[in-house]
């Protein structure tokens, strides 16, 4: 009986062990990561990799209430900043994009890809008020269209450009497209090189 007693202790002893060290290794593999993205984002910033960890407590603030990782809230940011936009402009327009990719269920990189396209394609200034109005007009659409923001802002991506240059609207150009998604059932892509 005592036997058994140690038996199950050091059985015991060996499962918590095992979970202490998954735990590290899963610590040590988040610390990585984030020290991978904080460095992309310092070399297109003028922050050290160290002041990007200083940052860390405002970048999980932002993660937590938009409920995304922490790694995705320095991804967005850092190809904003490749834009040259101001930290004040970076912070309002990844927000915004952030809340984009969660409704559409895009990575941040995708997100932030296409709201660039949106906002540049259209000659919209870079602020948070436009980077709204994207997200309302992709939402507004995917609400009462059988079409989503994924789709339409893929679509977005093959004519946005042109459709400027043709003095079309934002919110027309993106209505023609999640009209052309939900009446054809055609791919995005297909979609925005028809319009």
């Amino acid at each position: 009986s005592v036997s058994a007693f140690l038996l199950n202790r050091s059985s015991d002893l060996l499962v918590a062990i095992n979970l202490f060290k998954n735990a590290l290794r899963s610590a040590y593999n988040t610390v990585k990561d984030l020290d991978a993205v904080m460095t992309e984002t310092a070399v297109v910033t003028p922050f050290s990799v160290s002041e990007m960890w200083d940052k860390l407590p405002e970048y999980t603030q932002r993660a937590n209430e938009l409920g995304v990782s922490i790694h995705s809230a320095y991804e967005s940011a850092t190809i904003f900043y490749q834009q040259g936009l101001k930290t004040n402009e970076v912070v309002q327009i990844s927000t915004e994009t952030l809340k984009m990719a969660r409704i559409a269920g895009l990575d941040a990189a995708t997100a932030s890809d296409r709201m660039t396209n949106a906002l540049r394609g259209f000659n919209m200034e870079m602020d948070k008020l436009n980077a709204q109005r994207v997200n309302d007009v992709y939402s507004k659409l995917a609400a009462i269209t059988a079409s989503n923001t994924d789709e339409i802002s893929t679509a977005m991506t093959k004519v946005a450009s042109l459709a400027h240059n043709a003095n079309m609207e934002f919110e027309t150009t993106a209505a023609f497209l999640a009209q052309i998604i939900e009446s054809t059932r055609e791919s995005a892509e297909t979609a925005g090189t028809a319009l």
